[in-house]
């Protein structure tokens, strides 16, 4: 029943909350009189509570690079009683700042007090209202199914997040993901914040700002949806654009060269996030759009090559596996097999491994291509820039593959 008010008593605190008015009375009473005993103890869980310079540092970092994502929401920092009922569950682990917009959309960031995390080894669900839980899954030997052991229940949040480390931590109280609307399901900060405290894509997504562009896909508006390989990771980003961008796209006529930018890469969308009918190549109206996005290499570059070196990463997260070829002769023919290419289809595979083309002068050249294992392909060819696929034709690769590769 306590539980069930809990759920009720939500929507309540938010919406008091937009309005300004206080919700919750965090000032406690003590009733002993002595008054310097009543300032210590307030004055030390003040200072435990607090971030230092470093820390607030790094979060303000997160917040700007979060927050660049929706510009069209204006947060402020969240009031102190509504912070303290959402974090209640683990409020003596962990240093807090919320952030929170006129119109309800909210989320809190937290750093660990501890070195050792309390959360950091802790699975996540979503239980059947919708809210955050924190335990352990267990399997059952007896119904070969796995059970819950839940350890912290979070009224109130909607979508977690923490680094590896469990350093970091992100709660998500409301955000466009939580509309019910699939179209919207991605759309969720913390995404950005998973993206940087995990993946370490700062630097990425500060680029993609700054070029105005976004990583998580626009709320009302047209835009544009890109992404590329790179190193052997998939990168996505997104650009806004309005109605009028929109129409010169769709009435353009024109194409630009398969060999600059691969259209599979590229998607537009109306202002209800609905995708326009699928381009079977790219005009030059969308083209300047994107084009500070892609980098666009040509064959020709392949030459005066002397060295080849192929990184298979390994999918068990181990060391990757390196295969040097130096002997010249073997050189040739493996670079006469990958100039003899056309532009081709990249299909939904995954671009992982490097082949890394190294010229008499040392500067390199980095092919992507798909794993391979003797008698399993998933691709037929290689990313030469970020975005154009090459291939020289099924059994030519195949053959290129099992004869140099399958070491």
């Amino acid at each position: 029943m306590k539980k069930l008010w809990l759920y009720i008593f939500i929507p309540i605190a938010l919406l008091v909350a937009c309005t300004g008015q206080q919700v919750l009375n965090s000032v406690e009473t003590f009733k002993n009189t002595d008054t310097d005993k009543q300032t210590n103890v307030v004055y030390d869980s003040i200072t435990e509570n607090q971030f230092i310079d470093i820390e607030m540092d790094e979060i303000r970092d997160l917040i700007n690079s979060m927050e660049a994502e929706t510009p069209e929401i204006k947060y402020t920092d969240m009031d102190q009683s509504l912070l303290e009922f959402y974090t209640r569950p683990i409020k003596n682990d962990y240093k807090f700042l919320g952030r929170f917009a006129n119109n309800g959309y909210a989320y809190i960031l937290g750093i660990s007090k501890t070195e050792s995390a309390v959360l950091r080894d802790l699975d996540c669900r979503v239980e059947e209202i919708g809210y955050v839980q924190l335990g352990k899954w267990i399997d059952s030997r007896m119904d070969n199914e796995e059970n819950f052991d839940k350890i912290y229940d979070f009224p109130g949040i909607l979508s977690f997040y923490q680094s590896k480390d469990g350093k970091f931590l992100y709660l998500g109280i409301r955000q466009y993901s939580d509309l019910d609307d699939i179209k919207y399901s991605g759309m969720n900060i913390g995404k950005v914040f998973n993206e940087i405290v995990n993946d370490n894509r700062l630097e990425y997504i500060s680029q993609l700002h700054e070029k105005q562009l976004r990583a998580l896909k626009p709320f009302k508006t047209p835009y544009i949806s890109m992404y590329k390989w790179e190193h052997g990771e998939d990168f996505y980003a997104y650009k806004p654009i309005s109605y009028d961008e929109l129409t010169k796209i769709t009435d353009d006529k024109s194409k630009v060269e398969p060999s600059k930018i691969n259209s599979e890469c590229v998607g537009l969308y109306d202002y209800d996030g609905e995708p326009m009918p699928f381009m079977d190549s790219i005009n030059q109206s969308l083209y300047e759009k994107i084009e500070d996005f892609y980098e666009v290499r040509s064959l020709d570059e392949i030459a005066d090559i002397c060295f080849i070196k192929y990184i298979r990463k390994n999918p068990q997260g181990q060391q990757s596996k390196i295969i040097n070829i130096k002997d010249l002769d073997t050189v040739d023919k493996i670079i006469k097999i990958l100039k003899s290419s056309d532009v081709s289809y990249m299909g939904g595979t995954s671009y992982e491994d490097l082949l890394i083309l190294i010229k008499e002068d040392g500067s390199e050249i980095e092919l992507q291509i798909s794993p391979y294992y003797f008698g399993t392909m998933t691709g037929e060819g290689f990313i030469l820039g970020n975005s154009v696929c090459y291939s020289p034709g099924t059994e030519e690769w195949i053959n290129l593959m099992e004869k140099y590769f399958s070491e």
